[in-house]
């Protein structure tokens, strides 16, 4: 007798090994047992000691900006330093909430971060200033003009 699930299909009806669409069930339902069952994570917790958020690097004429994305923090909460070409951008996100709540997803990263970028233009360190508003860090530093010497050579001796 023929199996009534039909061609390509595994036991229950469920799509074979070599379906997209069973490797992504199965994918999702191994993400959620991992992290839910194995180590008592909600869906999405990263357990890396620093999170990363996410950072865009760009200049204007006459200024380079880093502008980070961090919500619920306040200025105080982080520290920005500019030391060997480096600049750091640091600090804590705290949970919002009291109590200990029951997650059903968890997205939004919190505990300590930090961001190093080694900065692509040359910039006056003394110029550094950094505001919070929004939701948004923004750090700005003066660019430093272009050397105006030209190429210059070394002779080997």
């Amino acid at each position: 007798m023929a199996d009534s699930a039909g061609a390509g299909s595994g036991p229950g009806g469920r799509p074979s090994r070599g379906s997209g669409s069973f490797t992504v069930h199965l994918a999702e339902e191994l993400e959620v047992y991992f992290n839910e069952v194995a180590h008592g994570r909600p869906v999405g917790f990263v357990a890396s000691p620093k999170w990363k958020p996410p950072t865009d690097v760009y200049e204007t004429e006459t200024e380079l900006v880093v502008h980070m994305d961090i919500a619920g923090m306040s200025s105080d909460d982080f520290t920005v330093e500019f030391a060997d070409g480096i600049l750091t951008i640091g600090g804590e996100r705290t949970t919002q909430h009291e109590g200990k709540p029951h997650y059903h997803s968890m997205e939004v990263q919190v505990g300590p971060f930090e961001r190093r970028f080694r900065l692509p233009v040359p910039v006056d360190p003394e110029s550094i200033r950094a505001s919070y508003e929004h939701g948004f860090l923004a750090v700005r530093l003066t660019k430093l003009p272009a050397r105006l010497s030209g190429p210059q050579s070394v002779r080997v001796q």
